[in-house]
């Protein structure tokens, strides 16, 4: 069983759809009604949904098949938005170039990515199916902050549900995170334990690639509100203009 197969059922209760999210996709385009938007990573697709209210076509992507059920499910009467069972590399394969105005990936989607060949090569595809003009929209952990200070977990998550313990483990060698996580299910007391390798991805790693690939600019946020990076902050959030 795969990493994402082990907590697929508990997706939407460890993360529910994120309000500031849709606005800062949203807000990033004018016009959504007439545009077209691809959602990388896109699980149990609550964002693809939400989204697929005003962008004019949605499509999301994802390996996990148990998740991407769910999301046909709850767009069986949604007509702009439709679902796929796709490795991220072969976005440029599938859909062509122009293909869409505005790439998603969020979740820390990007760094199941092991290599910066195969992070580049990702980001280059991305420009190609990209319209002129076209956004690219990025959140990953900031990695400074892990790296520099040793960081050995990310906050848990919990509520009246679930319980998600989230540690760190750096492989300095191969330069790669081991990632476990500890999913308890309160109803149950169900614990299930999943372990997954991440690269851990610098702020100055991933400008550069950005750069590298032919975008004409890029602004990098400590959050969803486009506050400016900070030290301290967890997420990253890049925007990139082709």
């Amino acid at each position: 069983m795969t990493f994402y197969q082990t907590i697929s059922d508990y997706y939407r209760k460890i993360f529910p759809l994120n309000p500031a999210q849709v606005k800062f996709v949203k807000n990033t385009l004018a016009e959504t009604c007439q545009l077209s938007l691809l959602d990388i990573g896109c699980g149990t697709g609550d964002l693809s949904l939400e989204l697929s209210k005003s962008f004019k076509k949605v499509v999301g992507i994802d390996l996990d098949e148990a998740m991407l059920d769910q999301a046909r499910s709850k767009s069986a009467e949604d007509g702009n938005v439709e679902f796929i069972n796709l490795n991220m590399m072969d976005i440029g394969q599938h859909f062509g170039n122009d293909a869409f105005n505005s790439i998603v990936c969020f979740g820390n989607t990007l760094v199941h990515l092991n290599t910066p060949d195969s992070i580049s090569g990702f980001i280059n595809q991305c420009k190609r199916v990209l319209t002129q003009d076209g956004k690219l929209l990025l959140q990953i952990i900031n990695y400074d902050r892990i790296l520099d200070l040793k960081i050995s977990s990310l906050p848990t998550l919990e509520n009246n549900d679930i319980r998600f313990v989230r540690n760190y483990q750096y492989l300095e060698g191969m330069h790669l995170i081991d990632f476990e996580t500890i999913l308890t299910v309160k109803s149950t007391n169900q614990v299930i334990k999943s372990n997954i390798r991440l690269y851990p991805l610098r702020k100055a790693e991933i400008e550069s690639l950005i750069k590298e690939a032919g975008f004409r600019s890029f602004q990098v946020y400590s959050n969803f509100n486009w506050a400016p990076l900070a030290a301290e902050s967890i997420p990253l959030v890049i925007e990139a203009d082709n």
